[in-house]
């Protein structure tokens, strides 16, 4: 059954738990009670405690939708069933015609331990930003065309098992911290720091072409995984993605210091998400000036989404502020840099100046109101040339998150109803915006996206395909208002599997 609005946001003084059914999808809510005040000794009554016990406990469940170390491998999504499959696989270089899977890591987790598999990333945070490559296997190591016809077999899928193999730690970028010093009482880069921010870049960018060499394009995936996630988390979860869309591009996972766990594990999430920020700039920097990059395509889930849309936005300030298109240099009557309407209109944009062509936010967990001002009203949307929003209102975990809390109404859990016809109206003037609601049932209700093969097609058919939504093309999804696009539980189901 479908929770209702009134059910998903509650008052404070009444909750509700979201147990799961067999297939991993929340059932009907289920009333706790109320929470307890607190009193002059700050304490929670046995009640409340267990009330908060329970949302947590639903938060992570909800969130993850992962196993921890060794995991199944998603079920093909339905664009890859038979012989639209096969013929993607086709293209496949031979370099990557394997049951391994490589995937780019870059993180600012700190290394807890290293083992003959290489160093093992925890939840800790480390001020070097560290890259590499992490190999995802196939458990029982099949071959190319067992693989293949695995892959692209909806109906009869045998469940294959898949684990971080190896980690190998191939860089870093060093803080940013060690590159300030002191001239005449003010802080800034100390002289030699460019030279050696360009040369790390450059052995970044050598880095890339283990992929570059073997595909045709000559892009980047970049995955900004949610809380809760743990370096193997994002890591697979990438690899999967790379896979089915046909193992084209580099897989780069910008993998955050998540998944602390315990009573205290989201507020600690959320702090290392703040923490992540310069980090993912630096990244999607390093991109932007590696001449062999042409595009760059985000794909942010969860929490991540705040992570990617805030480095979006701080990058979107600076380069308007350098091309003097800035609040600054727009509204002030003394601008701080003058250049004449030529210059500017000749400047770049940020989407240009980055080369962010896709942004994907899926399940975001951001505030409606912090995304408005920051995407519309500080203009962040133009930090991509497309921007894609995935929301369901039966994500339980946003739920969750929302009455814990008390971060008002979440992006990731609105509804077709949420919308005025005012917001509606502005949505459909904006034709580099998509905003998807999905009812998709029978998995995890957070990481639909990648776990519904309904969700995960249009995901793949957005960034493979760079395909458009309407009921002509390869993405036919319904519009039930204008602004609105509707995925329901069984697009893209083929009549008869293979």
């Amino acid at each position: 059954m479908a929770r209702t609005r009134t059910q998903l946001h509650t008052s404070a003084r009444s909750t509700h738990s979201v147990t799961r059914g067999s297939a991993g999808e929340p059932t009907a809510p289920t009333t706790l009670t109320a929470p307890a005040t607190l009193g002059t000794s700050d304490a929670l009554t046995a009640p409340a405690t267990l009330t908060v016990l329970t949302a947590l406990t639903t938060l992570v469940a909800l969130a993850l939708g992962l196993g921890a170390c060794k995991r199944e491998m998603v079920t093909p999504p339905y664009v890859m069933d038979g012989d639209a499959g096969r013929e993607v696989f086709a293209r496949v270089d031979p370099a990557f015609q394997s049951s391994e899977m490589p995937v780019l890591f870059v993180t600012d987790r700190a290394i807890d331990k290293t083992t003959a598999a290489g160093p093992q990333y925890g939840f800790g945070r480390s001020r070097t930003l560290d890259y590499g490559v992490a190999t995802v296997s196939i458990d029982q190591a099949p071959s190319w065309d067992e693989l293949v016809a695995n892959s692209t077999t909806v109906r009869n899928h045998r469940p294959q098992t898949i684990t971080v193999s190896s980690v190998e730690k191939l860089g870093e970028f060093a803080p940013l911290m060690s590159r300030l010093g002191v001239s005449n009482g003010v802080i800034d880069l100390r002289p030699g720091a460019v030279d050696e921010i360009h040369a790390e870049r450059q052995e970044f960018a050598a880095a890339l072409d283990r992929w570059l060499e073997h595909t045709p394009r000559k892009e980047a995936f970049v995955y900004v995984h949610g809380f809760a996630n743990t370096f193997d988390d994002a890591v697979t979860r990438l690899a999967e993605s790379w896979h089915y869309g046909g193992r084209q591009a580099v897989p780069i996972a910008f993998t955050w210091p998540a998944g602390s766990g315990g009573l205290t594990g989201y507020a600690y999430d959320r702090e290392s998400g703040e923490f992540a920020v310069l980090h993912l700039k630096l990244l999607l920097m390093a991109l932007a000036e590696n001449p062999r990059i042409e595009r760059v395509h985000i794909i942010s889930h969860s929490r991540g989404t705040d992570v990617a849309s805030t480095a979006l936005r701080e990058l979107h300030m600076e380069v308007r502020a350098a091309t003097g298109r800035g609040a600054v240099g727009m509204l002030s009557s003394r601008p701080i840099l003058r250049m004449t309407p030529e210059q500017i209109a000749a400047a770049p944009t940020t989407a240009e100046y980055l080369k962010i062509r896709t942004l994907v936010l899926a399940a975001p967990d951001l505030n409606i109101d912090v995304f408005s001002q920051r995407f519309m009203s500080e203009g962040a949307i133009r930090a991509a040339e497309r921007t894609i929003v995935y929301f369901s209102q039966d994500d339980g975990a946003l739920a969750a998150a929302q009455w814990l809390f008390s971060g008002g109404n979440r992006v990731g859990d609105l509804s077709i109803d949420s919308f005025t016809p005012q917001q509606l109206e502005f949505l459909a003037s904006v034709p580099s915006f998509e905003a998807i609601t999905c009812e998709t049932k029978g998995y995890s209700s957070h990481s639909y996206m990648f776990m519904h093969p309904s969700a995960f097609s249009d995901l793949l058919l957005v960034l493979r395909d760079q395909a458009t939504p309407g009921p002509d093309g390869a993405r036919p999804l319904e519009q039930p208002k204008p602004g609105l696009w509707l995925l329901r539980n069984d697009y893209l189901k083929p009549a008869a599997s293979n």
